[in-house]
């Protein structure tokens, strides 16, 4: 499976380690010609910082994924304040815990992801914090077998996905990892799950019995996985993976295309809502047909952000940005020309349009946090508006 744990590239099989432009009068929506702000999020310290994966960034624009500290060649899981940079006491470690990186957050500041709870031991488990709360004792969802357990994302109302062992799990809101929380699979020996809506509907990926391909996933809400859970691939594809699901239950990831097998030459999908993987749903590349191009996060719009190769080589990637219509867009022509990142992943957006990703910063990967600016026609109204109300006002 392609895991895209440390940002540089896929392991099959493991567990990741870590990690619209604002409208005038209410909803959020990017248009063409729509730029953003980008706020560098820095560091805890150390050299590199990196966001989570689907559910990284919500509403209030707080980011949660995993940063070196200073002195310190390991991750510790961090969780920003809205719209704000990496600050020390973001730190999400608790005496006696270790955490290894934050993967998604919700709304209330719920925050999961994987942590060592026990000194000396390199056994990790899945957590999730109370709003805004610390990783401690009591924040172990636990596992269901030696080999530990992540946590991959989270909904509203705390119900909590990953993988345990060797199969996806889903908890009770609130609830810890129990047998019963068991997704299963496709009936090969292992599934992840990534992300879920507040339907309970949870999506990844799981391998066919044959232990050498696997299918993109949805179950039913609060369902298992099942035969009619398989969203299968595009036309002549053999692998796909799904990443993210919105309320409306349109699912984002990747898959093979035609007689590709593996990581290769694959491109990012988005479904429409309740629907199967089709050739229709296939977002293409930032540099043509050669290229592997990923989707992994999309809001209740429909808006999706991901990461593609530019090359056939597939040695260089950037960050993209699709909208409900039209074609994948390079998110680095939509920043400030002098800005001094490189862009080179995106993970997660929300319904305001706020995308956390992360970018090469002197040469230095930090992960960032983009604001949607407001359209110049926008700002055209607004102005328009303001005149004549002060019109009205002198007469």
């Amino acid at each position: 499976m392609s895991h895209f744990g440390m940002r540089g590239g896929a392991v099959r099989r493991s567990i990741p380690l870590l990690m619209g432009a604002v409208c005038l009068g209410g909803g959020a929506a990017a248009h063409a010609g729509t730029t953003y702000t980008v706020l560098d999020l820095g560091t805890l310290g150390g050299s590199s910082s990196f966001p989570g994966v689907a559910g990284t960034v919500n509403a209030s624009g707080q980011v949660v994924g995993g940063s070196m500290t200073s002195g310190s060649g390991f991750n510790t899981a961090f969780r920003t304040s809205s719209t704000s940079p990496i600050k020390p006491g973001d730190n999400l470690d608790s005496p006696g815990v270790i955490t290894t990186g934050a993967q998604a957050i919700n709304d209330i500041g719920q925050t999961v992801g994987t942590a060592s709870f026990t000194v000396g031991t390199s056994t990790q488990h899945a957590f999730r914090t109370t709003p805004n709360g610390q990783v401690n004792a009591a924040a172990d969802l636990g596992t269901l077998d030696a080999s530990g357990s992540a946590a991959l994302g989270i909904n509203a109302s705390g119900q909590v996905v990953g993988n345990s062992g060797v199969y996806a799990f889903r908890t009770t809101p609130g609830g810890v990892i129990t047998p019963a929380t068991d997704l299963g699979g496709f009936g090969g020996p292992s599934s992840f799950a990534y992300s879920l809506n507040d339907s309970g509907q949870a999506v990844g990926s799981s391998y066919l019995p044959s232990d050498l391909v696997y299918h993109a996933f949805v179950t039913a809400p609060n369902g298992v996985i099942t035969a009619a859970s398989d969203l299968g691939t595009f036309t002549g594809g053999a692998n796909s993976e799904a990443h993210g699901i919105n309320a409306a239950g349109q699912i984002v990831g990747w898959s093979n295309e035609a007689n590709n097998i593996g990581n290769g030459h694959a491109h990012a999908f988005r479904t429409i809502p309740g629907g199967l993987i089709t050739d229709a749903d296939d977002l293409g590349t930032l540099g043509g047909i050669g290229p592997f191009s990923q989707a992994w996060g999309i809001n209740s719009l429909g808006q999706t952000v991901g990461w593609s190769t530019l090359t056939t080589e597939g040695t260089l990637r950037h960050a993209f940005f699709v909208d409900v219509t039209g074609g994948m867009q390079d998110l680095n022509n939509l920043i400030p020309a002098n800005s001094d990142i490189v862009l080179l992943a995106a993970f997660g957006i929300n319904d305001a349009g706020q995308i956390a990703g992360y970018g090469s910063v002197g040469g230095q990967d930090h992960a960032f946090l983009l604001t949607p600016s407001p359209e110049p026609s926008s700002l055209g109204l607004l102005a328009l508006t303001g005149a004549s109300m002060l019109k009205r006002r002198r007469k």
